[in-house]
């Protein structure tokens, strides 16, 4: 009797534990902890990693990083130089927004979470709890097959002036996993698929990090 009575117990315990959402926290300080080559050649694929230690979210949607050099990396200690890496969750996974204990989720949430590499090294935006899921959320995108310095030599092939910083972003396409290239001033811009292979048609490149 005293089994099964507090057996009762236990998983109703497990119940509430189960309904009970994981919780935004506040994000943390700026770090430069693990980041190569920090403040003047940072990789923007290779700070991907701290950048991840930065959210609970799990699901890499892309990320835009401003003036990067021809070999690849940027000088943080320029104005304007940054990345923002863009994280959401599965559906209903991660943090959620808080509700009544024992209570269920009115509705599915994806949740969102910028985290930027700036001067003063990686740090994360406040966690977006209640962002919804899209209708047909895209998949999580791979780890980059090539880096934005296969990137630029591509773009050194189209013409583009390599003494001059660059905007390139890596993002889920029509087609899929895919980097963009675009130089200001100049009319060097295109989409190339996620290994650099083959450069993507104007229908091919639809897509963006938002």
């Amino acid at each position: 009797m005293a089994v099964a009575f507090f057996g009762s117990l236990l998983l109703s315990w497990c119940a509430k534990v189960k309904s009970a959402p994981e919780v935004s926290e506040p994000p943390g300080p700026p770090t430069t902890e693990g980041l190569v080559g920090y403040p003047s050649k940072v990789d923007p694929v290779q700070a991907l990693q701290v950048a991840r230690g930065a959210t609970r979210r799990t699901t890499l949607h892309g990320f835009v990083a401003e003036k990067v050099h021809s070999d690849g990396t940027l000088d943080l200690t320029e104005e304007g130089a940054r990345v923002r890496y863009l994280f959401q969750s599965p559906a209903g996974e991660g943090p959620q927004p808080p509700r009544p204990e024992g209570t269920l989720a009115r509705r599915l949430y994806c949740g969102k979470q910028n985290v930027h590499l700036r001067q003063e090294g990686v740090v994360a935006d406040p966690d977006v709890a209640d962002y919804p899921c899209s209708p047909h959320p895209p998949e999580a995108l791979p780890e980059p097959r090539c880096t934005p310095a296969d990137v630029w030599e591509l773009a050194i092939e189209k013409g583009a002036n390599p003494a001059q910083p660059a905007r390139i972003e890596y993002y889920r396409a029509k087609v899929g996993p895919a980097w963009r290239f675009q130089q200001p001033g100049s009319r060097v811009r295109f989409s190339v698929y996620g290994d650099c292979g083959r450069e993507l048609d104007a229908r091919e490149a639809i897509g963006a990090v938002r």
